[in-house]
């Protein structure tokens, strides 16, 4: 579809074939416009709010649903708004315009509060019985854009106004609903937000009802102003009502201390109690060790700990009993930690001597909760040897110019993310071959990149990936025999990898051999030492790239190293694998004890579930509608062209934005950031594609075959150019590294505008009745091609959508043509 916030265009009142009534008042002009603009604001809100909303009900990668559910809905709304035909005359339109808008501010809480107090179960046992309360969740998160979509059509063509003063006011709403979403993510919870985006739904409805001279407009201002307070109450109270089962499980919010949310995630300090230290891999020796620590709840399902330390390294022996300590075994200098959570790896490195530390952490809730009330508590914020910095770890350390004795990244990922292979996490920017080029890049000679992940012996584990990766890295980096820079320690189910860009020395070599034998390590590489593990040893012992394709060659898992262009490191499942979900080795699918392989099928099943689901959704409430009012009147062969061109121009630019939207994702350094941006950017250039294409000559002129040659010119020119512009900006400021993808997304997405009201002039010149069918069909093809592009994207790669989608828009020539000749003779 050629727009995810409004099925509007600029030259409706002469493309639609729908009469509209000339306005009467420039008052009753000024109510509408502003109307329209809030309610687009509140529209895109609600969108990206949902992105967040479904990334905490069910698994991270199912954000991506909200593009798709919000065109679905768009569509819909818009179908069922030319079906009615006569029904929605200019007369009656305002009041039900008005009306509309009302009910899509009550639908919005109403339909909000069910999901956030309803749990959602993922799926175990994939039974059809598991689907059914996902697929009641997407329903009732459609309903409100069916309202919206229905109010946004009705306001630019059923109403009257001059059409481009109300299509400039629809997209300067959209524009500002995507860039108000990120600080009020930040400032509020999901409910407390979702009542604020009603209240300005109310406020349009406000407007409209102004608008139409009605009495009730009073109804419509007290319902903002409740909505609005009931949001302030709910903040005040400490956001009692907010998601109470996230991944499907309730949150144990009576033990919380603080609760706090921002654009990022959900947290939540739980009371500190006396016990064990917390361990990711606790070694031999360290059971006597007691500290006081509180844990701290992410999303209600991933975790970590902040520990109250008293400021006296002394103090901090217990953590040179883990397994992720074994860096600070072997190095003492300049120390750069990702990610740093509660504060766990910082306490290492300062056991460990280190005589600089910067921690880098992108959720700011941490950083604040260690400079704020946990100060005193964890006793790092405010030491001399501890620079605490906000951002995306890969970026900042691209900006640095300093150089590491240790790079750190202890597990760094959510428990959705291994679960469900993050289709769209920003963690995977950091297990990229492109990724680790930097971080190698930022140590000394002898420095030292620390990973750790889950390991598990008995199954497929993330492991022999991280170790494909390393190697592969220091292939890049023109390596003899990278063995000899590898050593890879295990306790129970976490490994650490230790990589370096030179040979690690006899010293390092004995000092990691007598650790590992007083804490009870598991040696699995180590130069010099025949590693164990079949597989380990083969990637490890890879000198070349045909060796190490050779070590990783398998028909179910993929243990190749993740690119910028496929970055799922936590999606382990080849696309063949599939078939054999029953047969898997050492993965004990049937009974969820398959670790990351059992999540990443879940994950895929779910995937596939939802594909299933929104197909009969477009099926029920678009193309049912449709078959029912009849076909138009038209020759068979131009309504399969007029079918084919907004087919391809609906799957196209979705597979254009899709893929854009994950790309950039990685620059921007988080996929709000990146939905932000990429929505605004594509929103306001679209619709200004859409304007111009009013100023063009269609008849005996070769713009409708010319403008999608183009557009398949330029998005491959893009795909090529995509991952130098990340190279060269990523080290940029934020601001800068936005104009970026702002300056490479306008072109493309300013021809992209011209397709649909062009399409809609060539149709409508053949017959005026094809209006709906023409929406309906983008609108659908837009839905379903939001969801293959994320399995296109993990099966081959996020550049495979572009490609695809430059040859459906050079195929668009071929309809285009078609109409083109047709509408000159019609």
């Amino acid at each position: 579809m050629e727009s995810t916030r409004t099925p509007g265009s600029p030259t409706e009142e002469t493309l639609l074939g729908v009469e509209a009534a000339n306005p009467s008042a420039t008052t009753d002009d000024r109510f509408l416009r502003f109307g329209l603009g809030l309610l687009t604001l509140a529209t895109l809100q609600l969108e990206l709010l949902d992105a967040r909303l479904l990334s905490v009900l069910t698994w991270y990668h199912l954000s991506f649903m909200a593009v798709s559910l919000a065109m679905l809905g768009m569509a819909a709304g818009a179908v069922l708004v030319f079906l009615a035909g006569d029904r929605v005359h200019p007369g009656a339109a305002r009041r039900i315009l008005a009306r509309t808008a009302w009910l899509f501010a009550l639908a919005v809480p109403a339909t909000h509060f069910w999901l956030v107090r309803t749990p959602i179960p993922l799926v175990d046992e994939m039974r059809l019985a598991e689907f059914l309360p996902l697929a009641l969740a997407i329903v009732v998160l459609t309903i409100p854009f069916v309202l919206s979509g229905a109010a946004v059509t009705i306001a630019l063509t059923r109403v009257g106004g001059r059409i481009g003063v109300l299509y400039g006011f629809d997209l300067l709403g959209a524009a500002l609903g995507c860039l108000l979403i990120v600080p009020m993510l930040n400032a509020l919870d999901l409910m407390s937000l979702a009542c604020v985006t009603a209240a300005i739904a109310a406020t349009a409805g406000f407007c409209f009802a102004r608008f139409a001279g009605a009495s009730r407009s009073l109804v419509h201002a007290g319902t903002a102003v409740a909505l609005g307070l009931g949001a302030v109450v709910n903040v005040a109270n400490g956001s009692p009502i907010d998601v109470a089962y996230p991944r499907g499980g309730a949150v144990p919010t009576s033990s919380a201390e603080i609760s706090t949310s921002n654009a990022h995630s959900h947290v939540m300090v739980m009371q500190p109690r006396k016990g064990r230290p917390f361990f990711w891999g606790r070694g031999e020796g360290a059971e006597g060790y007691r500290a006081v620590s509180s844990m701290m709840l992410i999303d209600g399902a991933a975790g970590t700990a902040v520990t109250e330390w008293s400021g006296d390294r002394a103090d901090l022996a217990w953590v040179a009993h883990d397994v992720t300590s074994l860096p600070y075994h072997l190095r003492a200098g300049n120390t750069a930690i990702i990610g740093v959570g509660g504060g766990r790896d910082i306490l290492a490195a300062i056991w460990g001597q280190s005589r600089s530390i910067t921690a880098i952490e992108l959720n700011e809730i941490f950083l604040d909760l260690l400079a704020g009330s946990h100060r005193d508590f964890a006793g790092l914020a405010g030491r001399k040897d501890v620079r605490f910095v906000h951002g995306e770890g890969r970026s900042q350390l691209t900006q640095s110019r300093e150089r590491f004795d240790v790079i750190q990244m202890s597990l760094v990922d959510t428990w959705a993310a291994t679960g469900a292979g993050a289709f769209t996490l920003s963690e995977n920017a950091l297990y990229t071959r492109e990724g680790w080029r930097v971080f190698l890049g930022r140590l000394h000679p002898d420095g030292i990149l620390s990973a750790s992940r889950w390991f598990h012996p008995g199954h497929v584990s993330e492991t022999s990936r991280l170790l494909a990766l390393a190697v592969t890295t220091l292939l890049d980096f023109g390596a003899e025999r990278p063995a000899d820079h590898l050593a890879l320690v295990a306790r129970g189910r976490v490994a650490t990898l230790l990589t370096s860009p030179t040979p690690f020395s006899d010293a390092d070599l004995t000092r990691i051999r007598t650790v590992s034998e007083q804490m009870g390590f598991q040696l699995l590489v180590l130069p010099g030492q025949p590693a164990k593990h079949e597989r380990l040893r083969a990637i490890a012992e890879s000198n070349s790239a045909e060796e190490l394709a050779a070590a990783i060659a398998d028909p179910l898992f993929d243990f190749s190293a993740p690119t910028d262009d496929r970055p799922y490191f936590f999606n382990m499942l080849r696309p063949s694998s599939f078939r054999s979900i029953g047969n898997l080795p050492n993965a004990d699918v049937m009974s969820g004890g398959g670790g990351v392989v059992w999540g990443n099928i879940r994950a895929t099943a779910t995937l596939v579930a939802l594909l299933g689901i929104t197909t009969v959704l477009v099926i029920g409430i678009i193309f049912l509608p449709l078959l029912i009012s009849g076909l138009p009147k038209m020759s068979a062969g131009t309504f399969a062209w007029s079918l084919a061109y907004f087919s391809l121009i609906g799957g196209g630019f979705m597979l254009i934005q899709i893929p854009l939207l994950q790309r950039f994702s990685v620059l921007l350094g988080h996929p709000v950031y990146s939905f932000s941006v990429i929505l605004f950017t594509m929103i306001l250039f679209a619709g200004v594609g859409s304007l111009l294409s009013d100023r063009l000559t269609l008849e005996g002129r070769p713009w409708p075959v010319v403008l999608p040659l183009a557009i398949a010119a330029l998005v491959l020119a893009e795909m090529f150019a995509l991952q130098p512009l990340i190279d060269a900006t990523l080290g940029l400021g934020f601001a800068l590294r936005a104009l970026a993808v702002v300056v490479v997304v306008a072109p493309v997405a300013t021809l992209l505008g011209f397709c649909f009201p062009i399409g809609m002039r060539l149709v409508g010149q053949i017959s005026q009745e094809a209006t709906a069918w023409m929406w309906g069909v983008n609108g659908a093809c837009g839905v379903l091609a939001s969801i293959l592009a994320v399995v296109i994207s993990v099966s081959a790669g996020i550049s495979t959508n572009l490609l695809i989608a430059a040859l459906l828009y050079a195929l668009l020539a071929l309809p285009a043509r078609a109409l083109a000749r047709r509408a000159a003779a019609a």
